[in-house]
């Protein structure tokens, strides 16, 4: 079972290990590493801030990953979202469990108009992720430098009504086993 539950202060340590893994931080916006003094800081807004919200990933009861989302600035009824996979042993297509997880919190628990996702330009494992969901690419956001190579944020959108009409076939063309345990995510609300 793929289980996503609210982040509390137990799961506190594991996730700043995780946010600090290189592999994780070189497909952030900022890459520099994060002390616990500003982790604790960001648990503390990020616990009052209703318009955001942070779960951690289970798999058979064992946190692995994130998945993230925040009320979109500028557009109303848009949710962003975020995630990783902070464990190296989990289920082959465990990001593709959190793609599908990410569509179905947003356009069917929450209701949300529109699911919104920013991928920096050299992140092409998730850029073909959204590809395969069949995700709308927005017109690219802003430009910026990393170790003297420009790149670009690449956007994406999914509307609500394009979900219900593309869910089924995109489920279809995923591995059966992923198909299958996509009836099995459960968010603890």
């Amino acid at each position: 079972m793929s289980r996503f539950s609210p982040l509390t202060s137990n799961e506190l340590e594991l996730v700043l290990q995780w946010r600090n893994q290189p592999h994780i931080r070189q497909n952030m916006h900022s890459q520099d590493e994060i002390t616990w003094v500003q982790h604790e800081a960001w648990f503390d807004a990020l616990k009052n801030d209703e318009s955001r919200c942070f779960f951690v990933f289970y798999q058979n009861d064992r946190p692995i990953g994130v998945l993230n989302f925040s009320e979109h600035q500028s557009t109303p009824y848009t949710l962003e979202w975020g995630c990783y996979i902070g464990e190296d042993d989990v289920w082959p297509g465990s990001g593709l469990l959190l793609e599908i997880a990410a569509l179905q919190y947003a356009l069917e628990l929450k209701g949300a108009a529109v699911l919104y996702a920013e991928v920096l330009s050299f992140n092409k494992s998730v850029i073909k992720l959204h590809t395969l969901f069949q995700y709308t690419p927005l017109e690219d956001g802003r430009e910026f430098k990393r170790d003297g190579e420009k790149h670009v944020v690449k956007r994406f959108e999914y509307k609500r009504e394009q979900w219900q009409r593309n869910k089924p076939k995109v489920l279809s063309r995923l591995p059966k086993q992923i198909s299958a345990a996509a009836n099995f995510i459960q968010f603890d609300l």
